[in-house]
């Protein structure tokens, strides 16, 4: 039998579990190999398999997921179609040119229109990580924030993702109005502060870790922590799973929450990694 809940934060109202459930497993993106990504894909083309793992998250007490993209939309109607009550916090990709090939490639406007026109309606949306970062490099961060303006009108929370450490301090330096950062332990660069990125070569280092963690501690807005696990790399055994989580826990705030990608094919690790959580969230 499932364990009741899972601690839960309160960001401006609203109850988030401290764990959530991220997209990349049921879009395919493993950011470990090209035959785990497929193997993910081959798996959730059945939508049953997705909707599988929304209501066992559901079950364990994880109520909110952070989605982006038109399979991940999809699967969140279809849930509530059948009485699933996930809320979730949506990805802005920013593709105005559509060079990053990510999300659906569409200009903010309209975007951010059919986002906010979903049902059920996103709680927060956060501005793409990668997007936010190729802005730092290019010098034009200022455009993120013009962005955030739009999304703090629509009545929703306003999250800023980012890869990078650098850009969580520059941010908080300068009092931008938002209420969440989205923050990765890794980052997708070939190092940290390489400007490209090379998915046949993601090095995901600790030191790069180190350094996020430093950062979220050093803001006072709640952090939603992501890739703690290494995607896969801090994966080969259950006890190194708990390592991780309990990294993850001990080096944020109380106030922050960590995001999992989780997929069922091989096991249960919906069951597997909330049962952690309450191990290390009741120490």
């Amino acid at each position: 039998m499932s364990e009741p809940g899972l601690p839960k934060v309160e960001w401006k109202g609203r109850e988030l579990s401290r764990v959530l459930v991220g997209h990349n497993p049921v879009k395919g993106g493993s950011h470990f190999s090209d035959a785990l990504s497929q193997e993910m894909r081959e798996w959730h083309e059945d939508q049953e398999n997705g909707l599988s793992l929304l209501c066992r998250c559901e079950e364990e007490g994880i109520n909110t997921a952070q989605f982006g993209g038109q399979i991940m939309h999809d699967l969140l109607r279809e849930h509530k179609k059948r009485g699933g009550s996930l809320q979730w916090i949506a990805t802005m990709y920013c593709n105005e040119q559509g060079d990053l090939g990510f999300g659906d490639q569409v200009g903010v406007t309209r975007e951010l229109d059919e986002l906010i026109k979903m049902d059920p309606r996103p709680i927060g949306i956060q501005h793409f990580g990668e997007s936010t970062d190729r802005l730092f490099f290019e010098k034009k961060l200022h455009l993120a924030e013009d962005r955030l303006k739009r999304l703090r009108d629509a009545g929703v929370l306003v999250g800023l993702c980012t890869h990078l450490p650098e850009v969580v301090e520059e941010v908080a330096s300068r009092g931008w109005d938002l209420d969440f950062f989205q923050t990765s332990f890794y980052t997708s660069y070939i190092r940290s502060l390489d400007q490209d990125v090379n998915r046949n070569e993601e090095i995901f280092e600790d030191a790069d870790r180190d350094r996020m963690v430093r950062a979220i501690q050093a803001v006072d807005k709640p952090c939603l922590a992501f890739k703690v696990l290494g995607a896969n790399r801090k994966c080969n055994t259950q006890a190194q799973v708990e390592e991780a989580l309990r990294f993850a826990f001990d080096h944020i705030k109380p106030t922050d929450v960590v995001c999992l990608g989780m997929w069922q094919k091989s096991m249960d690790q919906v069951g597997l990694d909330t049962a952690m959580a309450r191990r290390i969230l009741g120490d």
